[in-house]
């Protein structure tokens, strides 16, 4: 069973302070526009599908997109994942410098895709 499933049909809006551009570590990744002190919830990034009554889909969670579009790093993770009841959101755990990429350690959520071996880190 999956736990979270990608959709199109539900777009979201990039806090102020974050941009979706090409990144070094993965494809396009979320990025600091400015600093962003530790502990600032960005926005959330996933949905239950409870929230939004999806029911076409045995995942639990629905993505938002592009704020779901962060990249894993367990080296140089960021940020990180907050459930919140039928929400996920994106936290910084340590002060972003501008420029920076905000990255998350997908192990610490089961729920979340989980790397491959092979993925950079």
């Amino acid at each position: 069973m999956a736990l979270i499933e990608a959709r199109d049909f539900i777009r979201s809006v990039l806090h102020k302070d974050v941009e979706f551009i090409t990144s070094e570590v993965h494809g396009n990744g979320l990025f600091a526009k400015s600093d962003i002190k530790k502990g600032i919830s960005l926005h959330v990034t996933h949905v239950h599908k409870e929230l939004v009554n999806y029911t076409d889909s045995s995942a639990s969670w629905v993505n938002l997109i592009p704020n779901n579009q962060y990249n894993h790093s367990k080296e140089n993770e960021n940020c990180k994942i907050v459930t919140d009841c039928l929400t996920k959101g994106l936290v910084t755990i340590r002060d972003v410098c501008a420029g920076e990429e905000l990255l998350v350690d997908y192990t610490k959520d089961y729920e979340l895709e989980q790397p491959d071996d092979d993925w950079k880190s």
